[in-house]
């Protein structure tokens, strides 16, 4: 009404565009997967519409074919995300790669197939959506899709998918050790952003009258990407704030300016290098100079409710290394190793650097397989499956460095935690699960020498390196395992930040009634908090008894201080 039909017909192009650059808004910017060929489902998803609408006239049926070509596209894009993320955890090149690749591939055959597509023509001939008109009423279902995806993407800004993904994207290990199989997560979040692509195409089909090669290859892909990342990747808006403006630009610049994709390409360059959250995060830093309250958000007091009980059972059991033999290349990392621990109590495993210590843990969670040998825990093999499936198993890991999330306050730490194990599908989607408690967090958060309670505000990056510690150990406590793996969980503590670490330790295994095998070189931790004690040297076994039977044993003490021949 204000700036007349072109400019509308204009605008909602460049919506069109904008919801399907909050798909990649939404893979990069949470998930941390960069797809560089979303113009792929985009492009199927146009050449689809218009097939269906040259060949169907119900409007009805035209719903229904769209709605079966965006779950259609859903299912390949989760098979296709399930397949390259499943085998490694550092897929993400590959798979922007592979999905590169796949949208020129279609662009060729967009081409080639002209019996389907038109070839190089395009695909023509086709009514709008309802007979809409592309230069009037058409504007609005834009704008109402475009309002509709917006919503629904803030509103899972709030809820604890939101989480998941944040944390998958900061620390994918962490994830695995807590039990979530990331693999399906990225998948799952590749399918959300390729159902929004073919709504984008869906709609476009109807506003252009005409689907090319051009709509499904590498140059769409790449200017989808770069419209989210001028606009911001990290916010709701930021892809359709992208779109209007460089749509808007190129359009003016086109006619007046022969080098106005290099000018744009400049642009893009800086804002990436100077604002990685793009226009968005400058407009938002902004408002808050101007408007400091207005996008401020007020700290209340900690809810807790009661989290539901874990999904998996929890039994105690021994743990049992039958001749475990560990070779990469030409090095043996564990040679012959054999033990039998017992269901419950502490066990620390000592020995110098280098004898396998770290590696013995690795095995038990998965991140390392074991050449040849079995690993058995509660009377079932567990060396031949994957970290996610550790948790499962009744397992959890506090590594040697302390590894959280450190873009997430210390809350939202342990939110993802208390998830691990307990959140069924519905969960994700109830902002009552971000308050689940359980015995073993509040045991150890209410204590009144952890220094965690008046910050769990804070994001984990400020916290100093013993509150980080403290934080890692209360996640993975969360948990409830019952068998509970600690790398040298005392490094970096104060002597008084010590005490407690093994205090908190030992109240863990009293309460869980479980196994915690801890690593460990200091020798008075040892002896304060060990039922018995294992020795490594060379990737083997060299001695395993109380701590006095390992005090004196003269192997032992040649190892540590030197033998004589």
């Amino acid at each position: 009404m204000l700036l007349g039909d072109f400019v509308a017909y204009q605008l909602g192009l460049y919506l069109i565009y904008g919801i399907t650059a909050q798909g990649v808004g939404f893979l990069w910017g949470k998930a941390g997967v960069l797809p560089l060929g979303q113009a792929l489902f985009f492009g199927v998803s146009a050449y689809s519409t218009g097939i269906i609408f040259q060949n169907v006239d119900s409007l009805s049926l035209h719903l229904v074919f769209a709605i079966l070509t965006l779950a259609i596209l859903g299912v390949v894009a989760y098979v296709i995300a399930a397949v390259v993320f499943k085998r490694r955890t550092n897929s993400g090149p590959y798979f922007s790669l592979i999905t590169l690749a796949l949208a020129m591939i279609v662009e060729q055959l967009a081409g080639t197939t002209t019996h389907i597509t038109g070839g190089f023509n395009g695909l023509y001939g086709f009514d709008s959506i309802a007979g809409l008109d592309p230069f009037g009423s058409l504007y609005y279902l834009i704008v109402v899709c475009s309002v509709s995806v917006t919503l629904l993407l803030m509103i899972l800004n709030t809820l604890p998918i939101n989480l998941i993904a944040k944390a998958v994207s900061e620390n994918e290990p962490r994830m695995q050790l807590l039990g979530f199989p990331t693999y399906a997560l990225k998948a799952q979040a590749f399918a959300f952003s390729a159902i929004i692509a073919g709504l984008g195409g869906w709609l476009f089909a109807s506003h252009q009258g005409i689907v090319t090669p051009t709509s499904t290859g590498f140059a769409l892909s790449a200017e989808l990407v770069i419209i989210t990342a001028v606009g911001g990747r990290f916010h709701v808006f930021g892809p359709l704030i992208g779109a209007v403006v460089f749509g808007f630009l190129a359009s003016e610049m086109r006619d007046n300016f022969v080098y106005w994709e290099l000018l744009l390409a400049v642009v893009f360059i800086v804002v990436v290098l100077k604002a990685k959250g793009g226009l968005a995060e400058l407009i938002v830093v902004f408002l808050d100079k101007i408007f400091p309250k207005l996008l401020s958000i007020s700290s209340n007091e900690f809810v807790r409710t009661a989290a539901p009980p874990s999904n998996r059972v929890l039994k105690a059991g021994n743990l049992i290394f039958c001749d475990v033999h560990l070779q990469i290349g030409v090095v043996k990392i564990l040679d012959g190793v054999s033990f039998v621990l017992p269901e419950s109590g502490i066990v620390s495993v000592i020995g110098p650097n280098g004898a396998g210590k770290t590696t013995i843990l690795n095995t038990i969670t998965g991140n390392l397989f074991p050449t040849t040998g079995s690993i058995n825990f509660e009377g079932k093999r567990i060396d031949k499956r994957p970290p996610y499936a550790a948790l499962k198993s009744s397992i959890g890991r506090k590594q040697q460095v302390p590894s959280v999330f450190f873009s997430l306050s210390a809350s939202d730490n342990l939110a993802v935690a208390m998830m691990a194990g307990r959140a069924r599908v519905p969960d994700y989607f109830k902002r009552s699960t971000l308050t689940w408690y359980n015995s073993a967090l509040t045991n150890i958060i209410d204590h009144p020498n952890v220094p965690l309670k008046t910050a769990l505000n804070k994001t984990a990056q400020t916290l100093s390196q013993g509150h980080r510690q403290f934080l890692e150990f209360a996640m993975t406590a969360a948990t409830e395992p019952k068998l509970l793996l600690l790398d040298e969980p005392c490094a970096g503590l104060s002597s008084e930040e010590t005490s407690l670490m093994t205090e908190l330790v030992r109240e863990f295994q009293s309460q869980s009634d479980g196994l915690v095998v801890m690593v460990e070189h200091d020798m008075s931790i040892v002896e304060a908090i060990s039922d018995k004690v294992l020795v490594l040297h060379q990737g083997r076994v060299l001695s395993f008894g109380s701590f006095l039977e390992i005090k004196n044993n003269t192997e032992v003490q040649a190892v540590y201080a030197g033998g004589t021949k």
